[in-house]
């Protein structure tokens, strides 16, 4: 019984700790990359995100990265919720508003 909760909570949320994984590293790549301004930054950051990933697969522990990985992943969380929240009660083979 107790495997089944587990694998309830767990499985679902899968995806959203891959996502906090990938933002994380994109942190990270940012975080370390040169340049003075943000533009250069992000382009230093966006070329060697390749690298970053494959150099090291294993998540950040700079707080900076990990807020950042954590936020992305609630963010994309909250958009999956609202949206499926805010979805309209359709029904199969029943027509929907006014049409008839």
């Amino acid at each position: 019984m107790r495997n089944i909760e587990i694998k309830k909570y767990i499985v679902p949320n899968l995806p959203y700790v891959f996502m906090s994984w990938i933002f994380s590293k994109v942190a990270e790549c940012y975080r370390v990359s040169a340049g003075a301004d943000m533009v250069s930054k992000a382009m230093a950051a966006i070329s060697g995100l390749g690298e970053a990933l494959t150099q090291n697969p294993l998540p950040s522990f700079h707080p900076y990265d990990i807020l950042a990985g954590a936020a992305a992943a609630v963010a994309v969380r909250a958009a999956v919720y609202f949206k499926g929240k805010n979805a309209k009660k359709y029904r199969h083979g029943v027509e929907y508003g006014s049409a008839r």
